[in-house]
């Protein structure tokens, strides 16, 4: 059976994002910068045929993360942005109702890792892999 092609985000869904969870008090200042994050994961899908959403979900945060396009909260957002990427497409990062302290510590530990260089896009896709949850 063939690999469904991945559901992406839109530039309009990740703002929502950022205003409601994200710091709604802190603008987006490079539209640009978002746009490019945005589109980063369906390039890599559409040029290099990649169809891989950990890998897609790790692309878009770590682009949202370094092109740093909202003033506050781009850590944040790109958390919550790879979250629902991946729920779109039958995975989730999070766990609710409540999910314990050490596997919110290390969702942001790894996305701490990828911002100052430490963590590479395929280090922080395969911790997607290892800590998602399917949701079918």
């Amino acid at each position: 059976m063939a690999t469904p092609m991945p559901r992406f985000l839109t530039m309009s869904q990740i703002r929502s994002l950022h205003r409601r969870f994200g710091v709604p008090h802190a603008p987006l200042t490079q539209i640009a910068m978002l746009e490019s994050a945005v589109n980063a994961p369906v390039n890599k899908n559409h040029y290099e045929k990649d169809r891989d959403v950990f890998r897609l979900a790790a692309i878009l945060a770590e682009r949202i993360m370094q092109n740093h396009a909202f003033q506050d909260g781009n850590k944040r957002t790109a958390l919550l942005a790879a979250d629902i990427f991946l729920r779109v497409n039958g995975y989730s990062l999070q766990r609710f109702p409540s999910a314990d302290d050490a596997h919110i510590e290390g969702l942001a530990a790894a996305h701490v890792a990828v911002v100052t260089k430490k963590w590479t896009v395929e280090q922080l896709c395969n911790y997607y892999q290892s800590v998602a949850l399917s949701l079918t």
